[in-house]
């Protein structure tokens, strides 16, 4: 009798991709994508997302949710199901991939970068580097002052080095 194989592939953090509703970078928010296919939410939890995220090299996640948001959905294979995570380790997560889903339950996830000294910058008015005096910058882009304290000050110049 013939042989029938199922082999699963190694998974990295490569295997992982998020992309915006035109297909590009998501930057680490939109439609989830397993080498370039959809991911169903069967088992799929607060874990699942923690790991996910963390393979990715980000810092968590805000957000997870499911649906067809996004009209390049219906062009992708559904590569990934059954994302069962015990923990926010990759390492306790099991999957398959095969999948029993539609479209209308893929993963859409919301990761939470990491903060790191260098994704914030102070720029003088010509924007130049402000040495710790002018607009401040998080990841090039302005932030804003809602709930911005005295604490928060605080803490990201000491990120800084300041």
């Amino acid at each position: 009798e013939d042989v029938h194989l199922n082999c699963v592939p190694e998974v990295t953090s490569s295997s992982f991709t998020i992309v915006n509703e035109a297909g590009g970078d998501g930057q680490g928010r939109g439609l989830l994508l397993f080498n370039g296919q959809t991911v169903c939410d069967d088992y799929f939890s607060d874990n699942s997302a923690t790991a996910i995220c963390g393979l990715m090299g980000y810092n968590g996640f805000q957000s997870w949710t499911y649906g067809e948001q996004f009209g390049i959905q219906a062009s992708l294979y559904i590569g990934l199901d059954n994302v069962a995570c015990s923990s926010g380790s990759w390492d306790s997560c099991t999957f398959r991939t095969l999948e029993n889903c539609g479209h209308s339950e893929d993963v859409h996830l919301n990761c939470v970068p990491e903060v790191t000294s260098s994704s914030f910058t102070i720029v003088n008015e010509a924007g130049g580097d402000g040495q710790g005096r002018g607009l401040l910058l998080f990841n090039g882009q302005t932030v804003c002052d809602d709930c911005f304290s005295d604490n928060s000050a605080t803490s990201i110049c000491g990120l800084m080095g300041y």
